[in-house]
């Protein structure tokens, strides 16, 4: 790296720190992390900025917010130490990419994935269908996913509301999924977006959905010593980012079918049969 970019990288971190330290306490469940810190300023930086602007940001997001490689410390930017970290979370989202949604997909699908993230998931999906699409509610995460999977060209992200899917098209996809991110939604705002599911498949198109399981032991278990470990560790922004909605498997069959899904049927994955346990409903159009 030259000296001129090292003189970019540490002013933009001192930015960084100064835009922080005067947002930070208003943080709340809706002015969150990810809104204040990174939403404001992130098409600015990504357009002003070089590759090693750009890769500069992707690891100060990805070590700093909750949801991915947090708590952020000076570890992760030791030598090696956040790649190896990194490639560690694109290998196990590349395992559910070829172990579940492979199976489920075809060379001629148009499917997208609610709640892509960092895009890994999608990224590697991309590879079994015609064109992915991978869209979360956050401007720079989507920027994250973009530089992450810069290499796959079939896969498109894109920001949308934390209301609805308004940028997708009416009937213009055969598979929705969502991995890990609908448990983090408040329960009405969930029936908004399966709602939403519903409108952008085409008839006969399918919505792959996982959710933590209340009903199986060891996912009980977490939730009970889960709570409190969360509320004694973070901060109240955190918790309230990070709390898991529980459903089980009967409720969601009456949720789907409501809105007007023909057939839902319960698949048993258990990608971590140790720790959790989760519900996989496979719903169609």
């Amino acid at each position: 790296m030259q000296l001129a970019d090292i003189k970019k990288l540490r002013s933009i971190k001192l930015f960084l720190n100064l835009y922080n330290l005067i947002f930070r306490p208003l943080k709340t469940e809706q002015a969150n992390y990810d809104y204040l810190r990174w939403n404001g300023l992130i098409d600015l930086l990504w357009r002003v900025g070089g590759n090693s602007t750009r890769a500069f940001l992707t690891k100060k997001f990805l070590t700093s917010s909750p949801h991915y490689l947090y708590p952020t410390n000076k570890l992760y930017f030791l030598p090696g130490e956040y790649e190896e970290r990194l490639d560690t979370l694109r290998t196990s989202r590349a395992d559910i990419a070829n172990n579940v949604i492979a199976k489920l997909v075809n060379s001629e699908d148009e499917v997208l994935e609610f709640g892509c993230g960092h895009g890994l998931i999608v990224g590697a999906v991309a590879g079994f269908c015609k064109r992915a699409i991978g869209v979360d509610v956050s401007k720079a995460i989507v920027r994250v996913a973009e530089e992450l999977n810069r290499n796959v060209k079939n896969v498109t992200y894109v920001q949308v509301s934390g209301l609805d899917l308004k940028p997708i098209a009416d009937n213009s996809l055969t598979f929705v999924y969502s991995i890990e991110c609908i448990q983090h939604i408040e329960k009405v705002h969930a029936v908004t977006f399966f709602h939403e599911f519903y409108r952008i498949l085409k008839p006969g198109g399918k919505a792959f959905i996982q959710f933590p399981d209340l009903t199986r032991p060891a996912e009980l278990d977490a939730w009970m010593d889960g709570t409190w470990k969360v509320q004694a560790e973070r901060s109240y922004a955190d918790l309230t980012m990070m709390r898991i909605r529980y459903y089980t498997p009967e409720e969601l069959r009456i949720l789907l079918t409501r809105i007007g899904f023909s057939s839902v049927i319960f698949l048993d994955y258990d990608l971590n049969p140790v720790e959790s346990a989760s519900i996989y409903f496979l719903a169609t159009r």
